[in-house]
């Protein structure tokens, strides 16, 4: 064979050689990299039980003779959802935070039996504290409905109750009992 081709062989097959080499021990380099990092992220796993922090209540029935300038607690008493059990539907009717983090809070109440021109809220209350709250002011005198929402955070054992307020100047103001109208949903978005 011709010294010059086998030449150049040689130093081609070097060159591939070296090459698998580098890309052999690099591909060790990097399996170790992804073992670390797959680690890592085991570690800091998201708890699957946390999908379980939500739920959503509604009035069943209509809650009769709401008073005038007094906060009223809404007895939220029929569960949609509640697969953690974090909320109290039969004493406090409040949801209570199982851990510490982010929630999306909605709420909303209809009221009946209106006096026109007078203020009607809907008001969240974070372990006693007015933490949302919204105004409506009608001319009607059947009906308006007033809701909340937000991003809240709460400790866990907090508690979040729904809170009825007018100044009517009448205490026979109702509230609907229609699930679609009078409820409140809670749901743990972030740790």
């Amino acid at each position: 064979m011709n010294p010059d081709i086998l030449n150049t062989i040689l130093g081609c097959l070097g060159g591939l050689l070296f090459s698998l080499g580098w890309v052999w021990l690099n591909k060790t380099s990097d399996d170790e990299v992804l073992a670390s990092h797959i680690n890592e992220l085991q570690d800091k796993k998201v708890d699957t039980d946390l999908m379980g922090y939500k739920a959503r209540v509604h009035l069943s029935a209509d809650q009769l003779n709401i008073s005038s300038g007094a906060a009223t607690k809404v007895l939220l008493d029929t569960e949609d959802y509640d697969p953690g059990g974090n909320f109290d539907s039969v004493t406090n009717y409040r949801f209570i935070a199982p851990v510490s983090g982010y929630y999306q809070v909605n709420a909303g109440i209809r009221y009946e039996n209106l006096v026109a021109d007078k203020p009607y809220y809907c008001m969240v209350k974070r372990s006693g504290t007015v933490i949302l709250r919204s105004l409506c002011h009608t001319a009607s005198t059947s009906e308006v409905a007033s809701g909340c929402s937000d991003v809240v955070y709460l400790t866990a054992g907090q508690y979040l109750e729904l809170f009825a307020y007018h100044v009517a100047g009448v205490d026979t103001v109702d509230i609907d009992g229609d699930p679609a109208d009078t409820y409140m949903s809670v749901h743990l978005l972030s740790i």
